[in-house]
């Protein structure tokens, strides 16, 4: 199956399609149902307009995923961060953000998750580029739209330093740059809220109800096991295999693959801000585990290659129809 996706032709991304509706199958066959939790008001907006469960929830959460694994495989193409160029990091993605029985829905996190692939790309397009003040400012700006779709998401300004110190002399003027950016998208949904008369409530009441401290949900179970070990698991081959991606890369690849590994570890953060953190959390690292562990892949023997992907994904469809097949044999 990965042989299909080796071609270097980006706009052969429109077959990913064909592999997101495959490990998502279990959506179009049972839809148990889920309510988001500590979302922002930008995710409210969009459940207000297409439920957040349902087949048009549905169908948009995997055209995002389409768009989000496009725009993956245009940019590592772009950067030259990958030995070779395939539609692999935007496939991974996908099947990272399939992996778990919690990541199918159209969660606030899927839909922040592409303002986090949308900094990653304005922090390296930073590189060499004396007037880039439109790309510093996005970066914040970015930021702050993510966070209003799921509030952890302030993280990336945490990203957004560490990229801009990797690429770039220390300018103080580019970090003011980057804040107000930060700022934009909140004086905007707050002229919003103050002309609808929920100005007070937005500040006074919901945002400071999206932070807690370590404020987890889930209780200790086999699921949640079976889900930390799996992402650990993961996580341990990635950085494991940290001196495998830079070897024999440019100075610029490398410090943008530095980046790449500032973005998986800043996730952590998130788990220091966000309220009602639920096993679902995970799909934050989504993004640039899933495109440094598809350089594993394509580096990889090809048989090697198709053999671990398979297991991968029998294990991605056992857990989506483990209730499923419990009921029918049981």
């Amino acid at each position: 199956m990965l042989a299909i996706y080796r071609t270097n032709q980006l706009f052969a991304s429109v077959l990913l399609v064909f592999y997101i509706a495959l490990v998502r199958a279990s959506v179009w066959l049972d839809s148990p149902a889920w309510e988001p939790s500590a979302y922002g008001p930008l995710a409210e907006w969009v459940y207000s307009r297409i439920g957040y469960a349902g087949q048009a929830a549905d169908i948009a959460a995997m055209v995002l995923l389409l768009a989000q694994a496009f725009f993956i495989n245009y940019f590592v193409s772009e950067h030259r961060l990958a030995s070779e160029v395939s539609l692999f990091p935007g496939l991974f993605y996908i099947l990272l953000s399939s992996l778990l029985p919690e990541f199918l829905y159209l969660s606030p996190i899927l839909m922040a998750n592409t303002f986090f692939i949308i900094v990653l790309s304005e922090i390296f397009a930073t590189y060499k580029k004396v007037d880039c003040a439109d790309r510093i400012f996005n970066i914040g700006f970015w930021t702050g739209v993510g966070s209003l779709f799921y509030p952890s998401f302030f993280f990336l300004l945490i990203l957004g330093f560490v990229g801009l110190n990797i690429l770039r002399a220390f300018k103080f003027r580019e970090r003011l740059m980057m804040m107000v950016g930060l700022l934009a998208p909140y004086i905007l949904i707050s002229t919003y809220f103050f002309w609808t008369g929920e100005f007070f409530s937005f500040w006074q009441e919901r945002l400071p109800a999206s932070f807690a401290f370590l404020d987890f949900v889930p209780s200790l179970s086999v699921p949640v096991f079976r889900s930390l070990f799996i992402f650990g698991i993961l996580i341990l081959v990635v950085l494991f295999s940290y001196r495998s991606y830079i070897i024999k890369q440019t100075m610029p690849v490398q410090r943008k693959l530095n980046i790449l590994f500032w973005g998986l570890l800043s996730t952590a953060f998130s788990l220091l801000i966000q309220a009602d953190i639920e096993i679902a959390h995970l799909l934050v690292t989504a993004a640039p585990l899933g495109i440094m562990l598809s350089f594993n892949f394509i580096r990889m023997p090809s048989r090697m290659a198709e053999v671990i992907h398979l297991l991968m994904l029998v294990g991605v469809l056992g857990l989506q129809f483990k209730g499923w097949f419990m009921s029918l044999f049981g």
